[in-house]
């Protein structure tokens, strides 16, 4: 061959390999552009793909490559390597039915089972019949505690303990007087008797009724969960106890035995009573301190400085200034007071630096209960001509919370959105009258309509009797308790049970006002006789 002819075969060839060559880098990018979606996201790959078999990277299949690269459309659904996690199965249902005097024990008990790791999801029913666990008194191997059960008579009955060989005859036996009942379904208007001198609100109250779970078949595993929870919940509460006395004034003999250095003296036969309660409050009628000047008016009375220690060594909460005698010794020296007592951890209603502080609740909390107190004075020009609405605060000056019963409405509501309990101490009525003045019933029954729970009276000087008001309580007037005047020695300590909703229980611990002020217990027979008195004058009030 010609070398002319050699180079036109050599052109040839060189031609037919270019030809080659862009045919294979065509078909390159064409399954490139098939698999991009696949190996989008796995470089090493992509990497394999475009690579020479000598293990030399090729400059014609990495341009092609590139340019495939660049025009893949984005992918909508990637591989993945991850196992999907299966949706967990629905719990199964458990309906638990349960009598309403175990209401708050098993809502807060279900609650607490639902937020935690249990197999199942709880529901509370209204109907036993379609109820997979019943709480009864019925007996069954799934224990769901002991609860007090109270003997109650009607509240004026005057009949105060029993044995607990007597009220077990009562129970099995049953009597005209008395109604058995769990602690749930106490009410003010029956009066709990005392089984072996000890009240149902005792921890050491001997009569207790037992009970269980009841599951139907099935639901064994269920009734045992349950079990195990109520048996760790307490079942007789939460309660709080309120200690309430009347009219205190720390002036006179009382008085000279606190400036003496005797803080201890004026509550020192009662402390144990007063103390032992969750919430301890009372009225404060005098003035206390030493600056000002008495005010123009027939009494006045000014307490020591040391008073305030005085009432807080007694384990008093709350005092009431909303009364006739708390200006006694002017402006100044109701805000001394005032700073006095909250410097010993007391806290003042009623009165303040101006008319919001003195008409505004204070918020007081035992045991997970928040109870709102509002104070009020409405009583009679004195015959000396003093008006005690001249006190009355205004938005500049200290002064009383005045009253009415528009207001005391308008008040009660407020307070009740913000609380479980509210308690009015309403300053009012005439002295040394033994029945409420209109205007005193007036009041207390504006508040009870309002919401109120709890009404605690005084300023008449002498007991007055109880009024259970649709879903309140009136204590219209708790005489004296702390006070040296020449005037009926008979008071008491009012003891009230509550509970979130409402009074469950309520009665009075006589006690006598000595000579010089000084309180202590009555004896029996000063006990019989001032609950006698105590009960005639509240079955006047309720139609008895």
């Amino acid at each position: 061959m010609t070398i002319k002819g050699y180079r036109k075969k050599i052109t040839q060839d060189l031609a037919l390999l270019a030809l080659l060559l862009l045919f294979l880098s065509a078909g390159c990018q064409k399954i490139d552009e098939e698999i991009a979606p696949l190996i989008i996201d796995q470089p090493e790959v992509l990497q394999a793909q475009t690579a020479d078999p000598m293990g030399t990277a090729s400059p014609t299949g990495a341009a092609s490559t590139a340019g495939a690269a660049s025009q893949r459309p984005p992918t909508n659904a990637p591989l993945s390597t991850e196992t999907p996690i299966p949706t967990a199965a629905p719990k199964p249902s458990v309906k638990v039915y349960s009598p309403s005097n175990w209401s708050v024990t098993i809502e807060g008990s279900i609650a607490s089972l639902n937020a935690g790791n249990s197999i199942y999801h709880w529901k509370i029913v209204d109907e036993e019949r379609v109820a997979d666990l019943i709480i009864s008194t019925d007996s069954g191997d799934f224990f769901a505690g002991r609860r007090p059960l109270a003997l109650t008579v009607p509240f004026s009955t005057d009949w105060d303990q029993l044995t607990i060989e007597e009220a077990n005859k009562i129970i099995l036996n049953g009597h005209p007087l008395v109604e058995v009942q769990d602690i749930f379904e106490l009410r003010p208007n029956n009066r709990a008797l005392k089984i072996d001198g000890i009240g149902p609100f005792d921890v050491n109250y001997p009569l207790k009724q037992s009970w269980s779970v009841i599951p139907k078949k099935g639901f064994e595993e269920a009734a045992e969960e349950l079990s195990h929870i109520l048996i760790q919940t307490p079942n007789s509460g939460p309660f709080i106890r309120l200690a309430a006395v009347g009219d205190i004034m720390l002036d006179r003999s009382l008085g000279d035995e606190i400036q003496q250095g005797n803080i201890g003296y004026p509550f020192e036969l009662v402390i144990e009573e007063l103390t032992a309660a969750d919430l301890t409050v009372g009225n404060l009628e005098s003035s206390l301190g030493d600056i000002g000047e008495p005010a123009n008016k027939s009494y006045t009375f000014q307490a020591p400085p040391g008073a305030a220690k005085s009432l807080a060594y007694a384990g008093f909460d709350l005092l009431s200034l909303a009364n006739n005698h708390a200006l006694d010794y002017g402006q100044d020296a109701l805000i001394q007071g005032i700073n006095l007592l909250q410097r010993e951890g007391i806290d003042v209603v009623g009165a303040g630096a101006n008319v919001v502080k003195a008409s505004s609740p204070i918020y007081l909390e035992s045991k997970g209960i928040k109870v709102a107190f509002l104070a009020y004075v409405d009583v009679q020009v004195e015959g000396s001509g003093f008006d005690t609405r001249s006190w009355t605060a205004d938005l500049s000056s200290p002064g009383l919370n005045w009253t009415d019963p528009g207001k005391i409405a308008h008040d009660v509501a407020g307070a009740k959105d913000n609380s479980d309990i509210v308690i009015v101490l309403l300053h009012s009525g005439i002295e040394y009258m033994k029945q409420p003045s209109p205007e005193q019933s007036a009041a207390a029954k504006a508040a009870i309509d309002a919401g109120a729970d709890l009404i605690v009276g005084h300023h008449a000087h002498v007991l007055q009797g109880l009024e259970f008001y649709k879903d309140g309580v009136i204590v219209y007037g708790l005489g004296n308790f702390a006070f040296d005047i020449d005037g009926d020695p008979n008071s008491g300590i009012l003891n009230v049970w509550l509970d979130k909703d409402g009074v469950r229980q309520i009665g009075l611990l006589p006690a006598v006002v000595q000579p010089g002020g000084q309180p202590r217990l009555a004896s029996p027979s000063e006990a019989s006789d001032i609950k006698d008195k105590l009960y005639y004058l509240t079955d006047l009030l309720n139609g008895g």
